[in-house]
């Protein structure tokens, strides 16, 4: 079977993980690690895509938490930086998905290819392809998806 007959609405997921704009970061996090997920999509009330949020994105987030430094001086440690670190961890403890979004995302229809997926995933460095069938979000491909169905249509031939 050649790629092109092989279609994105053939090989998404189509019970695709979602969020919602006001879903704490905590939460997020805690579903990729026991989901064992790479992205997740960010939705309205109507299923309609508002963004993705992917693992690069919850480890930058991370990042720029500054863990407190201490100086030893004659037998005393002396806390540098604490007060900040207590606002950074709270600030990010109150954080949600609408803070981490990408709103900025590639889209693909149910009948897109093989070949332009795979080209898109390629081209622009996306690993999440969110699927849509209009306006609706009805999947979304990741890069494993699409080595599955690479390996397939050769095994195939």
């Amino acid at each position: 079977m050649p790629y092109s007959k092989v279609l994105a609405r053939d090989i998404m997921n189509a019970n695709p993980p979602y969020c919602h704009l006001s879903t704490m970061v905590d939460e997020i996090a805690r579903r990729f690690a026991v989901e064992d997920l790479s992205g997740i999509l960010v939705v309205d009330d109507d299923q309609r895509l508002l963004g993705v949020i992917t693992e690069n994105d919850l480890i930058d987030q991370q990042k720029n938490l500054h863990v407190p430094t201490a100086v030893a001086l004659f037998d005393m440690v002396i806390p540098m930086g604490e007060a900040q670190f207590e606002e950074e961890l709270a600030r990010m403890q109150a954080m949600t998905a609408e803070d981490l979004v990408n709103e900025d995302v590639i889209t693909v229809n149910v009948d897109t290819d093989l070949n332009e997926i795979a080209s898109i995933m390629g081209d622009k460095s996306v690993a999440h392809l969110p699927v849509l069938d209009g306006e609706s979000v009805v999947g979304m491909i990741c890069k494993h998806d699409v080595i599955k169905a690479l390996v397939a249509v050769k095994t195939e031939r």
